[in-house]
């Protein structure tokens, strides 16, 4: 009788349980799915899963990564246990051997990152303010229209940070390995740090999507 003096139908109010019941239920799945990175050196995304495959990307030590919805352990040469992940980047990547299935666990079982405050000795090369190249400093008349790109490896020797805007600060995607090619997106520009640091950015669609400092790049041969 209060349900019907208020003018709330029953089935509205079902309606709703079920609803909220269901958003519970996929936020309790997506919570399921986080895994962290648990080894100091990171780990490296491969396409598939073996160590011998291509490379798709790498992930930093602490970094938290997706795993597939209804993902299962998958046994790979030499023993080594592997599971797919959707995010930051989708592939493959190693938990480790069977008994010393180390290298992810639960994010909940951890703190979360703390950030970045000042740069010091554990902070990427590429995130470290370097002047922009020449190439990278060409004008949209000189650029080249091959829109291949190498990691200098003698400013960024441990690879590439990507991030998510042209800044420092931004959410991080992940890392580009020294040994791979980059991609620019068409009609790209040189964007200024958003943060007012001594860099410019450009905007890259492989191998994952994001922005990295221009002064950390090469034409490719």
């Amino acid at each position: 009788m209060l349900i019907m003096a208020i003018g709330v139908p029953r089935n509205a109010i079902a309606i709703t349980i079920t609803i909220k019941t269901a958003q519970v239920a996929e936020e309790e799945e997506t919570a399921s799915l986080c895994r962290q990175v648990n080894d100091k050196q990171g780990l490296t995304v491969q396409k598939r899963p073996t160590p011998n495959s291509p490379v798709v990307g790498s992930l930093e030590s602490n970094q938290q990564v997706k795993l597939i919805a209804g993902y299962r352990d998958i046994r790979g040469p030499a023993g080594r246990t592997w599971v797919e992940i959707t995010a930051p980047i989708s592939g493959f990547v190693s938990r480790g051997f069977p008994g010393n299935e180390t290298n992810l666990i639960e994010c909940s079982e951890v703190a979360q990152e703390t950030p970045v405050e000042s740069y010091g000795q554990n902070t990427p090369v590429d995130d470290l303010p370097t002047e922009a190249s020449p190439v990278a400093e060409a004008t949209s008349s000189e650029v080249d229209e091959n829109l291949c790109r190498k990691i200098d490896s003698k400013k960024a020797p441990r690879g590439l940070a990507v991030r998510s805007d042209a800044s420092r600060l931004s959410d991080y995607r992940g890392k580009v390995p020294i040994d791979s090619q980059l991609t620019l997106v068409e009609n790209y520009q040189l964007i200024p740090d958003k943060n007012g640091e001594r860099r410019k950015w450009v905007e890259i669609t492989s191998p994952l999507p994001g922005f990295v400092s221009a002064g950390n790049l090469i034409d490719c041969e």
